[in-house]
Formats: C-alpha cells, structure tokens, sequence
C-alpha cells in the first residue's frame, strides 16, 4: 500500500515518519528562472528540502588570470528530494516555474534514486566537460552529417569507442568506411 499522498504523513510532525510508517520520498526536477539554479537551492535547504543542482567544476582562463567556476550542466533545472506533501508546498514557491513531468502528463515525474547517484558520480569523477546531450544516437541508427567539411553525408553510426562516436558509409566488398566525428556535427535521418 502506498503512503503517497496519505493522511498519516500530512499530519506528521518530523517529514519523515508517523505512526511507524515511513512517509515515501523520490526525486522531481523542478522548472526554475535562468541563472538563479544556486539561489533556488539555498532557499530550498533554508526551508529544510534536501535538493541537488548538478555543477562541474570549469576552469575559465582570460589573459591575465584563471578562474574556478561552478557551471550548472542542467540550466534552469534543481532537483528535490521530497514527499507527497512537500511537493504540494514546492508548487505554490514564487521561485519555482512548474514541476517537471512526463510529456502528456500532469504530476511530476519521479526520478529514480540511482539515476541521481549516477549523475553525482559521473559529475565528480568525469575527466572532460559532461553535456546533456539533446539527441540519443543508437548504433547502427542512420545518421546525416549536418555540419563541418563532411556535411551532407549519409551514413550509420557503426561504432563508438571513447566518446567519440564513428559514422560509417557501407561499401559492397568493403564493408564499413568510418570516419570519427563530433556528435554536435551528426543528426538522425
């Protein structure tokens, strides 16, 4: 039986328990105005609401010094870490835009625990710049070169090795040509 939502955990005195039941907690990304990510996360931790805003450390360099910067590598998007009642409370904050949900759907979409683990650890071990990236290629997924010198051609992607993924042109008796090349200059057909 599911607690969310439940009348127990409402009149809770502590967030987390009532009764000796455990009012469930799951992550919810939340919409919120560019460039206040980190002030959204101070509010939030002011108001007790453990959340995560996902930074890597960049080292920004100009002629006569260099700088350790914090960049947000989700604009705009802070996690939340809460329950049923905590998220009703996160709706009404003039801080935040809207709860992030599912395309078609109207509740916030649940973020499994591990996937916010895998994301913190990928960020604090990562040795290049981590991006979102906003097309998902699969191998053997026809592609288009849509930018650089090769622009125009057609191909599949056939391999990835390293993060850097190869397209591939098929050639009777050949088999694959492959060429290695940034995911930025490749799109789906």
């Amino acid at each position: 039986m599911s607690n969310i939502g439940c009348n127990k955990c409402d009149r809770s005195f502590v967030d987390v328990t009532n009764e000796r039941e455990a009012c469930p907690k799951y992550w919810i990304a939340m919409l919120v105005q560019m460039n206040t990510e980190k002030k959204t996360s101070e509010k939030l931790t002011k108001l007790g609401i453990r959340n995560y805003v996902p930074t890597q450390t960049e080292i920004h360099q100009w002629s006569d010094r260099k700088k350790r910067i914090e960049k947000v590598v989700i604009p705009m998007v802070v996690f939340a870490y809460v329950n049923k009642r905590v998220e009703q409370e996160i709706k009404s904050y003039s801080f935040v835009y809207k709860l992030l949900s599912y395309p078609g759907q109207s509740e916030a979409a649940i973020i499994p625990e591990e996937q916010i683990d895998r994301l913190k650890f990928m960020l604090s071990n990562a040795d290049s710049k981590v991006k979102v990236a906003e097309t998902v290629f699969e191998l053997g997924e026809k592609i288009e070169i849509v930018r650089g010198p090769l622009k125009g051609l057609c191909g599949e992607l056939c391999y990835v090795e390293d993060r850097k993924p190869m397209v591939g042109v098929y050639l009777n008796l050949f088999g694959y040509i492959c060429v290695e090349i940034s995911k930025n200059d490749i799109g789906k057909i």
